[in-house]
C-alpha cells in the first residue's frame, strides 16, 4: 500500500536529532580550532623566545671562544716563562757563583801588591778553584808570598796549594815576569738572593 500522506511530526524529530549532532560537531570544530590557534600562538611565542635565546647563546659562544683563544696564548706565554724560571733555577743550582769569589781574590791581590794581576781564574760549583797570578817585579812576588801565608788571605780558603811557579825571561820588548799557579777550595759565601 502506498502512502499518500506525510507525517511531518515524525520527520521533524529525526531532523532535530541530526541538527543536534551537527551543532555538536560545529561546536567541537570551533573548540578544536580555538585550541589549535591557542597552541599555535603558544608554540610560536616559545619558538621566537628560543630563537632570541639561541642568538644570545651563539653570541656568548663566540665571545667565550675568543677569550679561550686569548687565554691559550696567555697560557703559552705562562708556560714559556715557567720553563725559563725552571731553567734559571737549574742554572743557579749548578752555577759556580764565581763573581763574588773572583772579586774576593782580586781584592786580596790588590791589597797585597800593586804589580800583581790575575791572569786566569777557573772555579766550579763545588768552589774548587785554579788561578794564575803574574808579577813583573821580584820584590812584589816576595811580598805576595808573605801575604798568602797571612790569616787575611787564608781565611777565604778551605785549602790552597801552589801548583806551579814559572819565570818568564825578559826579552827586548818585555821585562822578566813571574807566574804562580794555585789550586784550592773557597769557603762557601752566602748568596744575596734566592729563587724559590
Amino acid at each position: 500500500m502506498k502512502k499518500t500522506k506525510i507525517n511531518l511530526i515524525i520527520n521533524r524529530e529525526d531532523y532535530q536529532k541530526y541538527e543536534n549532532y551537527f551543532a555538536l560537531l560545529r561546536n567541537f570544530i570551533i573548540g578544536l580550532t580555538v585550541v589549535f590557534f591557542a597552541l599555535f600562538f603558544t608554540f610560536f611565542f616559545i619558538l621566537s623566545n628560543l630563537g632570541g635565546k639561541e642568538d644570545q647563546l651563539n653570541l656568548r659562544k663566540k665571545t667565550l671562544l675568543q677569550i679561550l683563544r686569548q687565554q691559550t696564548n696567555d697560557e703559552a706565554k705562562i708556560n714559556y716563562i715557567e720553563k725559563k724560571y725552571d731553567d734559571l733555577n737549574t742554572y743557579l743550582k749548578d752555577d759556580a757563583y764565581s763573581s763574588p769569589y773572583y772579586s774576593l781574590l782580586n781584592s786580596a791581590l790588590t791589597e797585597s801588591t800593586e804589580s800583581a794581576s790575575l791572569k786566569s781564574f777557573n772555579i766550579n760549583k763545588d768552589r774548587e778553584v785554579n788561578f794564575t797570578i803574574t808579577f813583573s817585579d821580584f820584590n812584589q812576588l816576595r811580598d805576595f808570598f808573605r801575604f798568602i801565608e797571612s790569616e787575611a788571605f787564608l781565611k777565604n780558603f778551605e785549602a790552597i796549594s801552589l801548583k806551579s811557579f814559572s819565570v818568564i825571561g825578559a826579552t827586548l820588548d818585555t821585562k822578566e815576569n813571574y807566574e804562580l799557579s794555585f789550586t784550592g777550595k773557597f769557603f762557601p759565601l752566602k748568596r744575596d738572593f734566592s729563587l724559590k
